[in-house]
C-alpha cells in the first residue's frame, strides 16, 4: 500500500508574475509575440500565422489598407473611423483567444497550487 504524497506550493514570487506582463502586452498588440517571449517558438509562429491568414482571406481588407505592417490591429481599428464589426471580428478574436491561449500555458507552466509528486 502506498501512500499519496501531496506538496503544497507557494504562489510565485512578484518578480516572476512581472517578467510576464510584458509577454501579455505583447500578446494583445500583435498575436504571437507573447508565446515568442515565453519562449513557445511554436505556439508563437502557429498564432501569428493564424492572425496572418485572417487579416488575408477572413476580412474585407479595410484593416489591411488603412495600416500598416508594425501597427497593432487595435491601434488601426480605432484609429479608423467607419469601422465595420466584420472589418475587427476575426483579428480581435484571434487576439482575444492568443492572449487567453497565453495565459492558460503560462499558468499550465508554473504549475498549480497542488502537485502530486
Amino acid at each position: 500500500m502506498t501512500l499519496l504524497q501531496v506538496t503544497v506550493r507557494l504562489p510565485r514570487r512578484l518578480g516572476d508574475r512581472a517578467r510576464t506582463w510584458p509577454a501579455y502586452l505583447l500578446a494583445v498588440c500583435f498575436p504571437g509575440t507573447g508565446h515568442l517571449y515565453n519562449g513557445q517558438w511554436k505556439r508563437g509562429c502557429s498564432w501569428a500565422a493564424l492572425c496572418g491568414l485572417a487579416l488575408v482571406f477572413l476580412t474585407p481588407g479595410t484593416l489591411l489598407v488603412a495600416g500598416t505592417l508594425t501597427e497593432p490591429i487595435v491601434v488601426t481599428a480605432l484609429r479608423l473611423e467607419a469601422v465595420s464589426f466584420a472589418d475587427v471580428a476575426f483579428p480581435l478574436t484571434i487576439i482575444a483567444l492568443s492572449t487567453i491561449d497565453l495565459y492558460a500555458r503560462t499558468a499550465i507552466d508554473a504549475g498549480g497550487v497542488y502537485s502530486n509528486d
